[in-house]
This record gives structure tokens, sequence and C-alpha cells, in this order.
């Protein structure tokens, strides 16, 4: 499977997003206008948090608790912890591609 360039376009007006699509259709990209629109939403870093539908929202709340569990790891030294980290960490990697 050939990787896509992604267009984001952040734009409120309607017409214009409109003449982008336009513009942009016959172009092998993934033209992103709306959160819903990427097919990696839930790990998009473009968008925030509250764009993202419910499952979106729960792997951006699962990386958020790996990444603290990371940058805490020295001054807890905990085995559970880290086991906690590797469990999500696999969790994450095992949920299904979205769309």
């Amino acid at each position: 499977m050939s990787k896509r360039a992604r267009v984001i376009i952040n734009a409120d007006d309607p017409v214009l997003v409109s003449r982008v699509r336009a513009a942009l259709q016959d172009q092998p990209l993934e033209l992103i206008c709306d959160p819903v629109d990427c097919a990696q939403a839930p790990l998009c870093r473009w968008l925030a948090p509250d764009d993202l539908n419910q499952c979106g929202q729960l792997v951006a709340a699962i990386q958020d608790a790996i990444a603290t569990l990371e940058q805490t790891r020295h001054a807890f030294r905990s085995k559970q912890l880290g086991s906690l980290r590797q469990r999500l960490e696999k969790l994450v990697r095992e949920l299904p591609e979205p769309g």
C-alpha cells in the first residue's frame, strides 16, 4: 500500500474548503478539511482531543497516560507501573485501524 500525502485545511469558510476540494480532487492525497476526514484521527497529532470521536478521545487518553508513565518512570521506579505502561502500549498497538 502506498502512502498518500495528507493535506490539512483549517478554514471556517465552506466556500474556500469546497474550492480546495475541487482543485485537489484528482490528486493522490488525503484531504483533511474536518477531523472526521482523517483516516488516522485517533492518532493524529494535528487534532485537538476535543475534535476526536469517542474512540479517538480514548486513544488520546491512553497515549497521555503512557507518556506520563514514561516521563515519571525514574521518579517512581515501580515494576508495576512499568508493566502497566507496557500493557497500555500493547493495547494501543493492537487496536483496529480506524475507518
